[in-house]
């Protein structure tokens, strides 16, 4: 069976399937197909970027916009004047400049309207109302703002933003780091204080097992003088100090004169 949307198909639960529609928008002269959508490929718009400039620019030919701003060096100034200046011609500075460069390319007009309370525009969090420029395009008394605005979260539920012109390069700040003088502890730096106690245990534990384990041992009480073979007393050299002088030794690498037998 064919309708109007192409062949009329079922899926086993009984909704729609191989259908295409077509996507309309309401202009000047009516309503005007500018895409199609289908259930395979999904959104497919006809219209190119081209014609969407130019369809632009049609509308905004030769019309006015109020345009609200507030007084923000170097942005919007009081262009200083021997003359009473009234209208456009009594402000200059970089937003607007840039408002009027965007008039001539999109062939509109414009009048620049000061916000009356000279605010940006924030919102009341007890009332819900907003002042400054914010509120004088919720209530349609300006058709866009232009000025030094920040783009905030709250801003973007009610406003739309273009992209920015112009980036401060702001970010999260941090106090500089001050250079301290070295301390004289500063080469246990690298290990964590747990660490070196447990290194500085472990050192004096195979320090004293190995005393003790000398002391037991016959290998280390060998004969002082070999010229003497039934000597009197015997001497080892793993005395306390040496053992821990051999057990540093071994956790440097360095080695040492004597070794146990």
């Amino acid at each position: 069976m064919r309708g109007l949307t192409d062949v009329i198909k079922f899926d086993h639960q009984g909704f729609r399937s191989d259908f295409v529609l077509d996507i309309v928008e309401l202009g000047p002269g009516g309503l005007r197909k500018s895409g199609t959508w289908n259930s395979t490929s999904g959104v497919n718009f006809t219209r190119t970027y081209g014609e969407q400039q130019k369809e632009i620019v049609e509308i905004l030919q030769n019309k006015t916009l109020i345009v609200t701003t507030i007084l923000s060096s170097p942005y919007c100034m009081r262009k200083d004047s021997a003359e009473k200046l009234t209208g456009n011609t009594q402000f200059e500075g970089y937003a607007i400049d840039l408002i009027h460069e965007i008039s001539k390319i999109l062939g509109f007009n414009y009048t620049i309207r000061l916000a009356p309370d000279g605010r940006y525009g924030s919102n009341n969090k007890e009332t819900g109302e907003w002042d400054g420029m914010i509120k004088e395009l919720l209530e349609q008394r300006a058709d866009l703002a232009i000025a030094d605005l920040t783009i905030t979260f709250d801003r973007e539920q009610v406003v739309d933003f273009t992209m920015p012109f112009m980036n401060l390069g702001i970010s999260v700040l941090y106090r500089k780091p001050v250079k301290q003088p070295p301390n004289l502890f500063s080469f246990l730096s690298p290990l964590s204080l747990d660490v070196w106690i447990y290194m500085a245990t472990a050192y004096l534990g195979v320090s004293v097992l190995l005393f003790i384990l000398a002391r037991f041992t016959p290998y280390e009480w060998p004969v002082p003088n070999p010229c003497d073979p039934h000597p009197e007393k015997l001497q080892t050299q793993f005395t306390l100090m040496n053992c821990l002088w051999f057990a540093i030794g071994s956790l440097m690498q360095q080695g040492c004169d004597f070794l146990p037998k």
